[in-house]
């Protein structure tokens, strides 16, 4: 069992460390290294967030990116673009990386998992059954990410950050697998659906702007997402519970194209590694606090949160474990290879 307080112990270290190296000065280059004044280097950021204020994710990459050209003023600059208006769809952000379409971006990383299969682990339904779970889950995970990541031309800088777990959200109140049955539910990944059609739901795969039309006319009974989804949605006007579940994990990153990266001088790359892992410990923390925020407005509009009863998480698993054997056995390799780690570690 992963001890919540040791996990708390190991972020509240992590963060002190974080902190300290987001006050240390940036290096001096030597003469003559590229990244002088009147050689300014200016990214592109892509990221899917919305636009600050947003939800806290947004206001968290706007301030990496303003402590970022703090610390760089007049030798590198990032320019970030919110909500995907660039025109990449998620999954193809990692090739847009490579191909130097932007240099860096934001995302989550099961957006990428159908061509790097290992960063689609967290998003297993049913596996991680909370946020400390899944901080222990990275510690395995990240040095598989940035292995199969640099294998496609990508890197990813600092460490995976939590978003708060994927919840259930519905114009009727589930408490037990039974009660999925008949259900309609959008769902954003195979493995999603692979579980639905286990609990006897019928799946629906719509893009998050058309969710709210579909739920308003009746055409969907409930979705899959984080408080910070039902936020965005304004989940109130057209359902009525919230379940308080992790139906399965979400992580995020920072990634750069790795030609992007390699092309930088030194001590730029030590700013974003620096401001890159504060942002992380500053995600996962927010993860926690940010989530029972949303609950709070949530539950203040006329959402009602269900804690499910005891045995509810591990009732789900069972259904997901079939489902996990199937994912790891087609995907194989570095894929199958993690996530026997992961479910070692949790004992699942």
């Amino acid at each position: 069992m992963i001890q919540k307080s040791l996990i708390l112990l190991m972020m509240t270290a992590t963060l002190v460390g974080s902190l300290a190296l987001g006050c240390a000065p940036a290096p001096a280059n030597g003469p003559g290294e590229p990244g002088q004044p009147d050689e300014k280097i200016v990214w592109t950021l892509d990221t899917y967030f919305p636009p600050p204020p947003g939800i806290y994710v947004s206001r968290s990459v706007q301030s990496f990116v303003d402590r970022v050209n703090a610390r760089l003023d007049g030798r590198f600059e990032i320019r970030p673009v919110y909500g995907s208006t660039l025109g990449v769809p998620g999954p193809d952000v990692a090739v847009a990386l490579e191909q130097g379409v932007f240099e860096c971006g934001f995302t989550a990383m099961p957006y990428l998992a159908g061509d790097i299969p290992v960063l689609g682990i967290a998003g297993l339904p049913a596996l991680i059954k909370d946020n400390y779970e899944a901080l222990a889950a990275h510690a395995v995970l990240a040095s598989y990410y940035q292995t199969e990541l640099d294998r496609r031309g990508v890197v990813l800088v600092g460490s995976p950050w939590l978003f708060p777990k994927q919840g259930l959200y519905s114009t009727t109140p589930i408490n037990s697998v039974a009660d999925f049955s008949g259900m309609r539910f959008r769902v954003s990944s195979p493995e999603q659906t692979m579980m639905m059609d286990a609990l006897g739901a019928t799946t629906v795969s719509l893009n998050m702007p058309e969710v709210y039309t579909a739920l308003e006319r009746g055409m969907l009974d409930a979705i899959i997402g984080s408080t910070a989804t039902a936020m965005s949605v304004s989940a109130w006007e057209v359902l009525d519970y919230g379940i308080d579940v992790a139906f399965s994990a979400a992580d995020s990153g920072f990634l750069v194209g790795k030609t992007a990266w390699e092309a930088l001088p030194d001590d730029i790359k030590v700013v974003l590694q620096q401001e890159a892992m504060f942002t992380a410990n500053e995600q996962n923390w927010k993860s926690f606090a940010e989530e029972e925020n949303d609950w709070a407005t949530l539950g203040a509009r006329g959402i009602e949160r269900l804690t499910p009863p005891p045995g509810f998480f591990d009732e789900l698993a069972v259904v997901g474990a079939p489902i996990w054997d199937s994912w790891s056995q087609q995907r194989g390799g570095v894929a199958a290879e993690a996530l026997t780690d992961v479910r070692a570690l949790l004992d699942r």
